[in-house]
């Protein structure tokens, strides 16, 4: 069998194919840029959030969560708040700006790849730079939910974190270089840096730490030693930063869905999302944007749980395989790798969705130099023929698959075309006919909503708004009571009851509900605006100055607060 080498001297021609990856990279995303609307939870994520809107300094998006403004979620993120941050400062609350940011983002972690790859296919065993495997990293269609969708660039925010670490560290050591006391310390902040970096992008980017060590390890034991040190200053830190805002400096998801389920029925699920990936990576074709409905996962059989698994061991065995082998211990690092990024999803620990394609951006990249070479094991011509089809093929399907996340209606209805029943995709695209100015249309797809799921209380609150609009305070309380009885942290719904409750001059009960919405949600200022101004008109000014108080430091330049505020201070008597 013959190896594909397409050049005498292997490495040789690597740099220049590393900026054609990242050029793909920008081919196949750059037409993203076009799409003019917020998809999913885009809006969610901007609007009303003081940090990224700027009303509050940079440095608080290390002191609380990404979702902090509507609900804790258990997500420590706050190299993608600043990142949101600096757009909106550009490019306002212009889409096209954010998808821009994403597509140079993913460029960005292909270039730095290649630069990584390309240091490592020298040394006394070069090797092929492993430009297939890398290229259909550039150009996947299934990267979609990571590089298209606005919200979803945490995963590349932590790749790139960790690849200015790795490129830090391969730069400092190659070639062989010496093993002094600057040069080690050298090692170790390069280690530190990339570690921290990956982590404050997404807990997934704890999977850098063996990358990092091994490549100290290519250099000497004494280099992997500092590299291991730095690495475990940075995960302390980083632990930290967690601690302070969580309380415990372990990831959590507070509303997994697998929470209460049993280890074994975990495994099965993890089982099945394995076997998931392994088909939108070879045929990223026909799958929904969000599985948290979808069949897929309804009533798993053991048996394809099996062949998730069994496939994720094969790779480990081939990878260990490889890495006994002197010219092969690039492929089987990354094989290895790439085993140890799909564990956060196989839900050994809960996770907080069952499965989403966005998970699969840190197996493909660590994976890319392993898929390079099984496609290599093929006779030279037909290797290449292979890599250059299947990238010609993804980079259409990815224009195709980036339209999805064009705005709210066209990812709901990708949605409803995968999970016809899937009541959340009818409550969203009503919202999204609401802001059309079809309210009737809205109104029809809430009751579709409902119909499908009574449980569900979203549309309820919907519904409650537009009643409250009519006014009809009534039937817009009925409509809040019976979202609240059927959603217990529907924060937004306690919110608008409370609207409700002033509007009826009932003080005591606004009060009530809207304490119980600041302890759910304490970053959301409508909760403590409410609060103050139920606890004035009760003449409790004591509370009114804290509710005030409380709302300021989410929303320094709210007038309506700092006005509250000052006549309970005159009261009090400051």
């Amino acid at each position: 069998m013959t190896e594909a080498t397409l050049l005498p001297h292997p490495t040789a021609r690597g740099p220049w194919l590393a900026w054609l990856c990242a050029a793909l990279a920008l081919l196949a995303w750059l037409p993203a840029v076009r799409l003019d609307g917020w998809a999913y939870d885009d809006r969610e994520v901007l609007e009303q959030n003081p940090v990224v809107q700027g009303q509050l300094p940079a440095l608080e998006a290390f002191e609380r969560d990404y979702w902090h403004h509507r609900g804790a979620a258990g997500h420590y993120r706050p190299l993608a708040t600043l990142s949101l941050r600096v757009d909106h400062t550009l490019h306002g609350l212009a889409p096209r700006g954010f998808h821009l940011t994403n597509a140079l983002l993913h460029a960005a972690v292909v270039m730095l790849a290649g630069i990584a790859l390309v240091l490592l296919s020298g040394g006394a065993h070069p090797r092929p730079f492993p430009w297939i495997g890398l290229g259909v990293v550039a150009v996947h269609p299934a990267l979609a939910d990571s590089v298209a969708w606005i919200s979803g660039r945490t995963s590349m925010l932590s790749a790139l974190g960790g690849l200015v670490g790795v490129a830090l560290l391969l730069a400092w050591t190659t070639p062989h270089r010496d093993e002094s006391v600057g040069r080690m310390l050298r090692v170790a902040v390069a280690a530190a840096l990339g570690t921290l970096l990956a982590l404050l992008g997404k807990e997934d980017g704890l999977v850098f730490v063996p990358l990092l060590a091994l490549v100290a390890c290519r250099h000497s034991p004494k280099a992997a030693f500092a590299s291991v040190g730095g690495c475990v200053v940075a995960v302390l830190a980083y632990g930290f930063l967690r601690h302070s805002v969580y309380g415990s400096p372990m990831p959590s998801a507070p509303f997994a869905p697998l929470a209460d389920a049993s280890f074994l029925e975990r495994i099965k699920v993890g089982g099945r999302a394995l076997v998931e990936s392994a088909r939108l990576l070879v045929a990223p074709v026909a799958y929904p944007p969000n599985y948290e409905r979808s069949e897929v996962f309804r009533d798993v059989e053991p048996w394809v749980a099996m062949y998730g698994w069994a496939a994720l061991a094969a790779i480990a065995f081939v990878g260990v395989r490889r890495m006994r082998q002197a010219n092969g211990r690039v492929a089987g690092a990354s094989a290895l790798l790439c085993v140890a990024s799909f564990l956060p999803l196989v839900q050994l620990v809960p996770a907080g969705v069952l499965f989403a394609p966005r998970f699969l951006y840190l197996p493909l990249l660590f994976g890319c130099a392993a898929l390079d070479a099984l496609v290599r094991l093929l006779p030279s011509r037909a290797a290449v023929a292979t890599g250059i089809v299947a990238i010609a093929a993804f980079v259409p399907l990815a224009w195709q698959r980036s339209s999805v996340y064009r705005d709210r209606t066209s990812f709901y209805e990708e949605q409803l075309r995968h999970v016809p029943d899937d009541p959340t995709a009818y409550n969203e695209l009503a919202l999204a006919r609401e802001e059309a100015g079809d309210v009737p249309g809205a109104v029809e797809l809430w009751k579709r909503a409902l119909k499908l799921d009574p449980s569900y209380g979203r549309p309820w609150s919907n519904l409650g708004r537009l009643a409250l609009a009519d006014g009809d305070v009534a039937e817009a309380e009925r409509c809040f009571r019976r979202a609240i009885e059927l959603g217990r942290g529907n924060v937004v719904a306690r919110i608008n009851l409370g609207a409700v409750l002033l509007r009826q001059e009932r003080w005591a009960e606004a009060a009530s509900v809207y304490r119980i919405a600041t302890q759910l949600a304490p970053g959301m200022v409508a909760g403590w605006r409410g609060l103050a101004k139920a606890s004035w008109a009760l003449n409790d000014t004591y509370t009114t100055e804290s509710a005030a108080l409380s709302g300021l430091e989410l929303a320094p330049e709210d007038e309506e607060l700092r006005e509250l505020c000052q006549r309970a201070m005159l009261l009090i008597g400051y």
